[in-house]
């Protein structure tokens, strides 16, 4: 299911920054990752605000973070699938 395959990327991407340093607005960034997969499933239109937040992050990781930037890039390709 493509909802659990995002909510795994992300935890797959919160561990692959546990030995870094994320800046706080990174570290935002990721919590509502977090939180808007959370609300994937439910009946309700998935705001775009979680594509937003994927891409914002990657644009502030891609260059530092070539493995997180990669997860987050599934990430979005795996939303663009499901229309979202």
């Amino acid at each position: 299911m493509p909802i659990n395959n995002i909510q795994n990327l992300i935890s797959d991407l919160h561990d692959s920054f546990a030995d870094e340093k994320t800046s706080p607005q990174q570290q935002q960034l990721m919590q509502q990752l977090q939180q808007l997969s959370h609300n994937l499933d439910e009946a309700e239109p998935v705001p775009p605000k979680f594509a937003d937040t994927a891409e914002i992050l990657l644009e502030e990781i891609e260059e530092s973070y070539p493995k997180s930037a990669a997860i987050i890039r599934e990430v979005i390709h795996i939303l663009g699938n499901i229309g979202i």
